[in-house]
């Protein structure tokens, strides 16, 4: 019994002295960093119809953590200078990806339904993934109608890819940014086509986060200023 004992505390502390050692493989998303980002939400129309303020903070996991995500990330949702909610979740940045687990509350409730931003290494490499997305509680509003929608047990296929490259102006320079496009694959009837759009960059991540409906609004997360 204490071989049995020491041979888990042994594991174990492998474990986490292999995941403190993955915080230091994170190429954008290492602890300690901050990105700040304008939302604004869009209807049919293109009319604005909200806007408030997103900041993401990463930082190291703590040993509990560390079982279920590489580096947490907080964020923080501000309109008037004023948090009025927040989020706890994870990234996992290593030599192989960068996967964050995208903001989900508020008008990101729909973030669920698409894969969440995705990107293989080396950076620009194209590639295309899929995944089964079962989901145990969630929700999300049909600002169209204001309905709640219940996803819980719901099994959503997701399909992420590389599609293009473009320009990204930031802080007064044009910079490269690969788009990666995700949607979701089932439920079509049910619950309509979810897309979204996420601009990359090798140096700042995730620049440009842009959800789209089935009833034709927007979200878009836009990078104004990053502390690194």
């Amino acid at each position: 019994m204490k071989k049995k004992i020491l041979f888990a505390a042994i594991a174990f502390s492998s474990y986490i002295l292999q995941s403190c050692s993955d915080d230091n493989k994170a190429s954008v998303y290492k602890p300690g960093r901050v990105w700040k980002y304008d939302v604004t939400i869009k209807d049919s129309t293109s009319t604005v119809v909200d806007s408030f303020k997103l900041n993401m903070k990463t930082r190291s996991s703590s040993i509990t953590e560390k079982l279920i995500r590489q580096i947490t990330v907080e964020y923080e949702y501000l309109r008037d200078g004023k948090i009025f909610d927040t989020e706890t979740t994870g990234i996992e940045d290593n030599s192989e990806r960068v996967h964050i687990h995208p903001p989900r509350n508020s008008f990101f409730d729909i973030s669920e339904i698409v894969h969440f931003p995705f990107i293989t290494k080396p950076f620009g490499a194209g590639f295309n993934a899929s995944t089964d997305m079962s989901i145990q509680k969630a929700f999300y509003t049909n600002r169209k109608t204001n309905e709640k929608i219940n996803l819980a047990g719901k099994k959503i296929k997701q399909e992420i890819a590389l599609i293009d490259s473009t320009n990204f102006t930031f802080k007064n320079k044009e910079i490269k940014c690969y788009i990666v496009e995700g949607k979701n694959l089932n439920y079509l009837e049910e619950l309509g086509q979810f897309t979204g759009k996420f601009y990359f960059n090798e140096k700042y991540g995730f620049m440009q986060l842009v959800y789209t409906t089935p009833w034709k609004a927007t979200v878009v997360a836009n990078l104004k200023s990053v502390n690194f």
